[in-house]
């Protein structure tokens, strides 16, 4: 008899349930915030927008401004702060800041509202011999100040400070050899040293090309791959790093990702870029919880060093080699080798006109 009893209480229970479920729960204010700060450009962005949630495809809001962005009302104070020594010495408005030139994408691009401001702080550092222009001062920290619906947001960052190649990668003289003499493949090995607030530094490289048909001859096109990261042990300055780029790998990906095509006359090889891109810590650990699990654990903390707000404000750097040559093995392996001869390259450097692998 309990048994019957139960069942029947279970059946009613269960017949009195709606078989909706509402998974939204009550609006709540939530401003969102990414910023990264980079030395080298002389105008900062940040990118300050509200947390959004409705019934339907959420992909359908994405695309509306007003479900993404707060209105002018509602943004009453919005500043970046130069810190230095624990004291502010200066102070930078956020400038409302209308782009209209991204490519398309999920969030209402091309048209987006951004904030944007200018250190008057400059100063020049050599770089291969040619001065360039730093734009924030890598001896203070800067703090971002929100007031959202009455509601302060805040966060501060380090910047990452300009670092050195070593010289003969930086050299544009120095080829990449990535084939021995005797014709065996190699290992080019870019070398550089870490410097103040730098973490994570990623780097990739860049082989750059033109193919011509007939008279025509196309822009600039373009393979990149990545060629892992390293991480500092203690955003230290002066530790050396080194990344290897493989000469198997390296011909082996011209020829999976540039197609055979006859009716290319010829293709133009025009240098190797290599580039790094350094985050400091707080954005190393914002872009670590991001990255694929390789374990058993699935589960992630969700990072922010934002005050009452979501997103990132952080320090990263940009830093390129441009137009680096292949040695006359390497070249000859491009040209005449079993991966890569069906896609008829040849150099295009001026440097390499006596090579017979220059383009007639």
């Amino acid at each position: 008899m309990n048994r019957i009893a139960l069942i029947i209480g279970a059946a009613a229970l269960f017949a009195g349930c709606s078989t909706e479920l509402d998974i939204n729960a009550p609006y709540k204010d939530i401003t969102v915030v990414y910023g990264l700060l980079n030395m080298r450009d002389s105008v900062q962005y940040v990118k300050v927008n509200k947390a959004y949630l409705g019934d339907g495809d959420a992909y359908i809001y994405a695309q509306i401004q007003d479900s993404n962005e707060w209105n002018s009302n509602a943004i009453t104070n919005a500043k970046v702060h130069r810190v230095l020594n624990g004291q502010r010495v200066s102070s930078f408005d956020l400038v409302p800041t209308p782009v209209t030139d991204r490519e398309p994408g999920i969030f209402y691009a091309p048209n987006q509202l951004l904030y944007s401001f200018q250190d008057t702080y400059t100063r020049q550092v050599l770089q291969n011999g040619i001065p360039v222009t730093m734009h924030l001062d890598e001896d203070s920290d800067y703090e971002l100040e929100l007031t959202v619906k009455g509601q302060t947001i805040s966060a501060t960052t380090t910047i990452v400070d300009d670092f050195s190649f070593q010289a003969a990668d930086q050299s544009l003289e120095v080829a990449v050899r990535l084939v021995t003499p005797a014709g065996g493949l190699d290992q080019f090995e870019l070398n550089w040293t870490s410097n103040k607030d730098g973490k994570r530094y990623a780097a990739e490289y860049r082989f750059n090309y033109k193919e011509v048909r007939g008279t025509d001859t196309t822009d600039l096109l373009s393979i990149t791959q990545g060629l892992g990261k390293v991480v500092s042990a203690s955003s230290s300055i002066n530790e050396p790093m080194g990344l290897n780029m493989d000469g198997g790998q390296f011909f082996s990906t011209l020829a999976s990702q540039i197609p055979t095509d006859p009716s290319v006359d010829k293709r133009i090889f025009l240098g190797l870029d290599f580039i790094i891109y350094v985050a400091n810590d707080e954005f190393h650990t914002f872009l670590s919880l991001g990255e694929p699990v390789s374990g058993i654990i699935e589960d992630r903390p969700s990072y922010t060093n934002l005050v009452n707000g979501y997103g990132i404000f952080a320090g990263r750097y940009v830093k390129r080699i441009i137009g680096k040559r292949l040695d006359e093995n390497t070249l000859g392996e491009l040209v005449d080798g079993n991966l890569t001869s069906q896609l008829r390259f040849c150099t295009g450097i001026p440097a390499d006109s006596n090579s017979p692998y220059f383009c007639p």
